[in-house]
């Protein structure tokens, strides 16, 4: 089995990892961060970051004494220069679907509104690089004094996972943040899609082998029905797509025609932009 991304946000993305590129800082340069101050009602700052070889980070202190920058280049500067304190280190795979959302995340239009008073404001981004260097950021949320939501899933995605790698950072955003909360037909816009007395075959996907049929047991044809009738999209996990390891679950009519279809990998629903988590809900719940 090979994870791929889109050939042209693969080239984004090793650029993020270049040789030449970690040459010109001492430090790997950051590539994630959130970040909280306030300067009203009291002096505090609260940071948390990823750099691009998977370390993560944590400053806390006083903006007096730190004088966290205002502007995201002199942040990433500020970053890259100052130590801070290890506190995790990511495994290349999860560090590989990080970097996959962050090429793909996108900016969107909007601008930050008033919210809170004098509750400090938590500032969330993405940094990536072209091939020669050039840094830009993409504005993932802001809570706090200024709000702003990213309603790009991928931003979303990088998002919740800032709030679970660095949960010190001071955040008003609820949990609600960046979930779906779908049901699966909806989400394949399926919805009006009956499959009952549907038969159900399940192909398995080998990267070499190709697709291999399987034998289908009574079982097996409950438990798609189940995510079928009470599954949930909940959040996307990451950008990746596979080119094997796949179980797709199709229903089938009598005549032999594919009715609906979905695919799964490692638990998750792989669509062509990424995967999302997939929960079952029961009836009473939803």
């Amino acid at each position: 089995m090979k994870k791929l991304m889109p050939m042209i946000l693969a080239a984004v993305l090793l650029a993020c990892v270049s040789a030449p590129a970690l040459a010109q800082s001492e430090k790997p340069r950051v590539i994630l961060y959130t970040a909280y101050r306030q300067v009203g009602w009291g002096d505090l700052v609260q940071i948390g970051w990823v750099d691009e070889e998977g370390g993560l980070w944590k400053i806390e202190g006083h903006d007096l004494e730190l004088k966290w920058p205002y502007g995201w280049e002199e942040q990433a500067a500020f970053l890259e220069k100052n130590p801070g304190e290890k506190i995790g280190e990511m495994d290349f795979e999860a560090l590989f679907d990080l970097k996959g959302l962050i090429a793909t995340a996108e900016n969107t239009e909007g601008r930050a509104s008033g919210y809170m008073n004098d509750a400090g404001t938590e500032t969330s981004r993405a940094v990536r690089y072209d091939g020669e260097g050039k840094m830009e950021t993409v504005l993932l949320g802001m809570t706090g004094d200024d709000f702003f939501i990213n309603p790009d899933m991928n931003a979303q995605a990088l998002y919740r996972k800032l709030r679970t790698m660095f949960p010190f950072v001071r955040c008003y955003a609820d949990e609600s943040w960046g979930s779906l909360a779908v049901p699966l037909p909806t989400f394949l816009k399926k919805e009006g899609v009956s499959v009952s007395g549907a038969r159900v075959e399940i192909r398995y996907d080998d990267c070499e082998a190709g697709p291999i049929q399987t034998e289908v047991t009574p079982e097996e044809a409950a438990q798609a029905l189940a995510l079928w009738q009470y599954g949930w999209v909940t959040e996307k996990e990451n950008a990746s797509v596979v080119t094997g390891g796949t179980y797709t679950i199709s229903f089938m009519d009598d005549a032999g025609g594919t009715l609906c279809s979905f695919t799964l990998y490692r638990g998750l629903l792989a669509t062509v932009d990424g995967m999302y988590r997939l929960e079952i809900r029961d009836a009473d719940s939803t």
